[in-house]
């Protein structure tokens, strides 16, 4: 008879490994016996086997072969446990053979955004140092990514690092329409800089900027269809186009107050949603940032159309699930700057620090370059109107 066993971790653990000096590779051993990680055969347990220990700079990796029928994802529920019981930062991954990661030092709880994470000529942006290097997002690859977590440990930070690299490393082929729904208090100041076209403060604002993106995404519909692209990456076409939402859950319509602002709500998520649908493959790139990640704040076809995710700390399972399918965000210590990156997998990572006064700091040494380039800055509206009547709501066909 062979039985899979695997004790609770509240009521096992770290806690049972023998006090005293024991080498890394003990203790592991000793977590995998308390807590049962084994096959039970013919009364005999087999437990995962240690196959080598490869060492590197800053880390160690033990690879371990496991017995049939322990199913590799255990081993997530499993690293509070092995962290614990080293008092180390530890990740794993599985390729036929566990690897787990065993870290020498701690991640920084801060390190500052800085002109060597450029990548000029790229759409790739940096994500956050892990114990392995600093991780990038290749936009090119990936062209849309979801950002969330509770209000004052990251998500803004992010996405101003985001805005500062894309204008640096691709001046003339960069435009960004930003709807930042905190009133513009982050963003409207770089409304002058030729690469942003337009910065909307509220949902009727947003509505207009959105009506005119997806009629400038239908026209560019027919424009690919005649000279016969499918995909933007393969034509000679360098301009991308970036939509950066700060605050997703101020366009949900069970949010806002009035019947009117319930109309353009439920027009900005429906364009939105276009956007994440089709607008990858016309050069359109959609970054959607909330702090309250609900099912009313992310539009289900906006979740399904964008495969990268960045969370900060959740308050909730609920809303790591939202963000990440999974729970573990809820989790990250109380660092600002602390995300959990996921493409493929979940990666640990503390974003860049950047404040405005570095960003103003790093754009003024390139003036010319950044002034010069974009010269063609055409907004949505020179003259918007402060006036938001019936005979305003967006229509079906904008």
């Amino acid at each position: 008879m062979i039985e899979w066993f695997v004790l609770p971790l509240a009521i096992a653990g770290a806690a049972f490994i023998p006090k005293g000096k024991m080498s890394d590779k003990k203790k592991m051993e000793q977590i995998f016996i308390n807590l049962k990680i084994g096959i039970e055969k013919e009364e005999n347990m087999k437990y995962p086997k240690l196959i080598r220990r490869v060492t590197n700079e800053t880390y160690t990796t033990y690879l371990y072969s496991l017995p049939l029928g322990i199913p590799s994802e255990t081993f997530e529920s499993l690293m509070p446990a092995i962290k614990d019981g080293l008092n180390k930062e530890v990740d794993f991954e599985f390729d036929g053979l566990l690897k787990i990661h065993v870290y020498d030092k701690k991640l920084p709880t801060k390190w500052n955004y800085n002109y060597e994470l450029l990548r000029p000529g790229t759409w790739e942006v940096p994500i956050g140092q892990n114990h392995q290097g600093v991780l990038y997002h290749d936009f090119e690859k990936y062209c849309h990514l979801l950002n969330g977590g509770v209000t004052r440990f990251g998500k803004t930070v992010f996405m101003k690092g985001v805005l500062n690299t894309l204008i640096l490393n691709n001046p003339a082929d960069v435009e960004f329409y930003i709807l930042d729904l905190k009133a513009g208090l982050e963003f409207y100041k770089y409304k002058s800089l030729p690469q942003v076209k337009e910065v909307a403060c509220d949902v009727y604002e947003s509505a207009e900027v959105l009506a005119y993106l997806t009629e400038q995404l239908k026209q560019k519909e027919v424009m690919f269809r005649e000279k016969g692209y499918s995909n933007i990456i393969d034509t000679p076409i360098k301009k991308r186009t970036f939509i950066i939402l700060d605050e997703g859950a101020e366009l949900s319509p069970s949010i806002v107050k009035t019947k009117e602002a319930k109309k353009f709500a439920e027009f900005c998520q429906a364009a939105l949603s276009e956007i994440a649908r089709i607008g990858g493959g016309l050069g359109y790139r959609l970054i959607y940032a909330t702090q309250y990640p609900t099912k009313e704040a992310v539009p289900m076809q906006v979740k399904m159309n964008i495969v990268a995710r960045l969370s900060f700390i959740c308050a909730s399972q609920v809303a790591s699930r939202v963000l990440l399918d999974e729970t573990g965000a809820e989790d990250l210590p109380s660092i600002p700057g602390r995300a959990i990156y996921l493409i493929e997998k979940k990666r640990t990572v503390q974003v860049p620090y950047i404040d405005d006064k570095m960003m103003f700091k790093m754009m003024e040494e390139r003036e010319d370059e950044i002034l010069n380039s974009g010269k063609d800055r055409k907004p949505v509206n020179d003259n918007r109107s402060t006036g938001h009547g019936e005979d305003q709501t967006p229509s079906a066909n904008s």
